[in-house]
């Protein structure tokens, strides 16, 4: 089902960083600038999780944007405690509506029409914006390239098809057991190269 809901969107420019936050059902709202930063991507916002274990050595730096040297090393197995993440989408997917439900907002959607996608947030929903509209989609019934896992197109399916990946990067911020806080790049996504770091099964989507 598709359905609205409240993001918190942060649009940085190239001489700064512009937050702005979307009306949700607001008409014409204007394509994003890039990159889109979302702060509501898991763990999700104000949320800390404790004791959560490192895969594999990894690096830590002091921001999300990664651009300086790392300020610190994870070793494997070392535990960390989680204080919140980012999705940093530098260029959307592109997505087909399949199917819009009676009850399905916004009302404006229609089967065939092209949608931006800009990651998943940490209550398991992706995030779209389509004909000046933002809108969310449960996981489980978003498809990716025709794959619907066991479901079909419409009612009690998937109701939107990601046709293109993007490129995107999920951040998480961490501390350390020795007090060093800091951002760990936990998955890369350009186009259908994917790469995952050592807390990229921090959030796990579609289960029960």
């Amino acid at each position: 089902m598709i359905r609205l809901i409240a993001i918190l969107l942060a649009t940085s420019l190239v001489s700064g960083q512009e937050l702005s936050s979307p009306e949700i059902g607001r008409s014409n709202t204007p394509k994003p600038k890039l990159p889109v930063v979302d702060y509501n991507a898991c763990p999700g916002k104000g949320r800390t999780v404790p004791d959560v274990r490192v895969s594999e050595n990894d690096r830590i730096y002091r921001s999300w944007q990664g651009k300086s040297k790392s300020i610190g090393t994870l070793k494997a197995g070392e535990q960390v405690t989680v204080l919140g993440g980012v999705n940093v989408v530098r260029e959307p997917d592109t997505a087909t509506v399949k199917y819009v439900g009676p009850d399905d907002a916004p009302s404006s959607l229609k089967v065939g029409d092209v949608a931006l996608g800009y990651g998943i947030e940490a209550d398991g929903n992706f995030v779209f914006w389509s004909n000046g509209m933002w809108f969310a989609v449960w996981s489980e019934e978003v498809a990716e390239k025709s794959r619907c896992g066991f479901r079909v197109f419409g009612q009690g399916g998937c109701s939107i098809d990601i046709i293109k990946d993007g490129v995107s990067e999920w951040w998480v911020q961490v501390k350390t057991s020795s007090g060093l806080t800091g951002w760990v790049l936990a998955e890369k996504f350009n186009g259908d190269k994917r790469w995952y770091g050592s807390l990229s099964d921090l959030c796990i989507y579609g289960e029960d």
